[in-house]
């Protein structure tokens, strides 16, 4: 079945258990070059197969800290390595989550980048089980962008797990940048759209048969963080 025809399928199977809130709103143009000053605004570069499933990435949510930053990408949909249990696994996915969409998230405290359970390490996309790792990592050891104000997140396995650098050397990769703020999530647009939100926030805009279980901000990780600022 062709992935399009596919997602329609799903919606209609999906629509009567599930709802979906609000989007949340854009960064202004002052706070997404806040966000780039302070060192937290990410390139998030994978394996370019990713697009051919139309699972790429849409949207970044950026909860802003005085001690940090809360960062949120939503990605279209995952395909599981094996296509049996990956249309098994996206036909009860909207009814149970209220979403296709996979959520990770990474927060950066001071000069430590955190991964609640989305750290890839050394695992690579051929990986059929990859393993959810949970470290902190220094930020001086990503690789830099440009004129050095952005970081290169690697999105190194096929569920979206996330590290700072890259373990698939030997396939096509894609970068993604931020679009001008007020960008709009589109399909032929590679690039992703920065929207302001904690995990939290991402996660009540999604509503199922089941509620999210993440567990992303700690008690520890809230007081560390400091003031929300937007």
């Amino acid at each position: 079945q062709h992935p399009s025809t596919q997602r329609i399928t799903q919606h209609i199977m999906g629509a009567c258990c599930s709802k979906e809130g609000e989007q949340l709103p854009h960064v202004t143009a002052e706070e997404l070059e806040k966000i780039r000053a302070n060192g937290h605004l990410p390139v998030v570069a994978g394996p370019t197969v990713d697009f051919h499933g139309m699972n790429q990435l849409q949207t970044v949510y950026v909860a802003e800290y005085t001690n940090g930053a809360e960062i949120t990408l939503l990605f279209l949909d995952e395909d599981r390595p094996n296509a049996c249990e990956d249309c098994l696994y996206d036909t009860i996915r909207r009814p149970l989550f209220g979403r296709y969409s996979d959520v990770e998230t990474v927060i950066i405290i001071g000069d430590e980048v955190f991964f609640p359970g989305t750290y890839s390490g050394d695992q690579t996309w051929k990986e059929k089980v990859p393993k959810h790792n949970e470290t902190a990592v220094p930020m001086s050891s990503f690789e830099k962008h440009g004129d050095g104000s952005e970081f290169i997140l690697w999105v190194n396995t096929w569920n979206h797990l996330v590290g700072e650098k890259n373990t698939n050397p030997d396939m096509e990769i894609t970068y993604q940048h931020a679009q001008p703020s007020g960008g709009t999530e589109q399909m032929n647009n590679k690039d992703f759209v920065v929207r302001k939100g904690s995990r939290a926030e991402v996660d009540a805009r999604f509503k199922g048969l089941m509620t999210s279980v993440s567990k992303i901000m700690t008690p520890e990780r809230q007081k560390k963080l400091g003031e929300r600022l937007f």
